[in-house]
């Protein structure tokens, strides 16, 4: 290399670290030791760093983990639809072969424990691609399987591999967008997972009645490998770290100097480190910050009840004397219902919650660090959804006997009301914990799979006891009892989370 080469090596790799930080480090046994400079972005417009990447590779990069995260809700559920053959096949209780669709969500509160150290230390396209083929593999067993062991085993495992795609989907989407689009983008995200787990249900009663049970896990296979395939030329790395740790290697390499570190460089990834990380601090959070556990138990009871909708609605098409298959039919339905909340969500967002951001930047000026706005204007789509939930549910539980566009109607606010307050839910407890945002997720996960997952389990009996009107009577009343949560949040969330230790403004 010529000195004219070696001079604009020296020039490229000077502009890239403009913004670098140094800091003394320390080298046990030694007295000195050479400063470490944090490699940081390039100033705001840095085109690294995916946020600043134009909208029309944001679009295509974000169709990846869209795609990932819509196929695995179907594999969620679509195995409802096979409960009652395999029940009749293996000689045992309708309620043993719900498990299919119970240790599958179940499998959503073991996989964060695994997948998110894994982005923390790889970044999040390689635990994405081990989340896809796990559960793509998993539905192998399950198509050949001869007992009900292997079936509910390989559900479990397949859940527990999707719950990666699921838990670090959103993640690249948080990475992409901004803090205003950073909402719409999550709401996308929560949308394709419910639309995914509706349709689940629908292709899997079609493909039962035409097919048989066991192509409801070849289906799933072959959308999994399809969409991995897709994945592999348009999924491209998007965690800051990750970026960021790259271009402190390639600094390094370019000009010699071993001091320079990435932040996330600096950051301890002993596995016990990691371990304490991801489990006893969710745990500390979810025990010790009341808007956690409130906002949890809400949207567990939300999760669960469409969850519980998989069994409960097509019953109520079947007694009017509808087949199977079409029984099933008034889930899109309750998808229009969910795309409806996804577009007054983004419409809220996009107007009276960027308005209010952006005088709140505009007050800020000349101060170092962007304002922020209270979570709580997150919020009033969700009482919306609160107030409409119990009567949408009454509505569809004694609407039985008449004209059945009434149920299917109520199907449609049901899916409505449910989707908004699980939307604006997520993005409030990510604005909260911003800088905990994994820690309260994982454990949010966790709890809200593990409760949502016995929601099939007693929907049987429940439906045998109060039968479908009574049913959705004490999903109403569930409903009303908590209802009250996200107007309290708005008037008293400043004040509850000045009281936490994981809340940007609780410290």
């Amino acid at each position: 290399m010529n000195s004219a080469q070696e001079m604009s090596e020296k020039q490229k790799a000077d502009d890239l670290t403009v913004n670098l930080t140094s800091i003394p480090a320390s080298t046990p046994g030694t007295s000195t030791s050479p400063a470490i400079n944090l490699v940081t972005w390039d100033g705001p417009n840095d085109p690294e760093n995916p946020q600043n990447w134009p909208r029309s590779i944001k679009l295509v990069r974000s169709a990846a983990p869209l795609a990932v995260i819509f196929s695995i809700s179907i594999a969620s559920s679509i195995f409802g639809a096979a409960s009652d053959i395999t029940a009749q096949e293996y000689g045992v209780s309708q309620e043993v072969m719900s498990l299919g669709v119970a240790l599958f969500v179940a499998g959503f509160a073991v996989g964060p424990l695994v997948f998110a150290p894994m982005a923390e230390v790889v970044g999040n396209a390689p635990p994405m691609a081990v989340a896809l083929t796990g559960c793509a593999i998993f539905q192998i067993p399950l198509a050949l399987a001869s007992n009900v062991e292997t079936i509910l085993l390989s559900r479990f495992l397949a859940g527990t591999f999707g719950a990666g795609g699921l838990a670090v989907g959103s993640g690249i989407l948080a990475d992409i967008f901004g803090p205003v689009t950073r909402g719409v983008a999550v709401g996308v995200s929560a949308t394709f997972m419910n639309m995914g787990s509706l349709v689940g249900p629908v292709v899997g009663a079609y493909i039962v009645d035409a097919y048989g049970w066991r192509w409801t896990a070849w289906v799933t296979l072959i959308l999994c490998a399809t969409v991995g395939l897709a994945c592999t030329v348009i999924l491209r790395e998007s965690s800051h770290n990750r970026i960021l740790m790259n271009r402190a290697a390639r600094l390094r390499r370019e000009t010699g100097n071993h001091g320079l570190r990435a932040q996330a460089e600096m950051a301890s990834l002993d596995p016990k480190v990691l371990l304490r990380k991801y489990t006893t601090k969710p745990v500390r959070m979810f025990v010790r910050e009341p808007i956690l556990i409130v906002m949890t138990t809400y949207l567990t009871l939300v999760y669960g009840s469409l969850y519980l909708s998989y069994q409960l609605f097509p019953r109520a098409f079947r007694s009017r004397g509808w087949s199977r298959p079409t029984a099933t039919l008034p889930f899109l339905s309750v998808g229009l219902g969910v795309i409806s909340a996804l577009a007054l969500f983004s419409t809220f967002t996009m107007t009276w919650f960027k308005r209010r951001w952006v005088a709140a930047q505009k007050g800020s000026r000349g101060e170092s660090m962007p304002a922020r706005i209270a979570p709580e204007n997150r919020l009033p789509p969700m009482v919306l959804g609160a107030v409409l939930l119990p009567p949408a549910l009454l509505w569809f539980g004694w609407s039985g006997g008449a004209h059945w566009i009434a149920q299917v109607i109520a199907c449609y606010a049901i899916g409505f009301a449910l989707q908004t307050i699980f939307i604006c839910g997520i993005v409030y407890i990510v604005d909260v914990y911003l800088l905990n945002t994994v820690s309260a997720t994982s454990i949010h996960v966790m709890v809200r799979s593990v409760v949502s997952a016995t929601f099939p389990l007693f929907e049987g009996p429940m439906y045998e006891t109060l039968d479908i009107n009574w049913s959705a009577t004490l999903l109403a009343g569930l409903s009303t009892v908590i209802m009250a949560s996200p107007i309290l949040f708005i008037i008293y969330g400043s004040r509850i989370r000045s009281w936490s230790r994981f809340s940007v403004s609780g410290g």
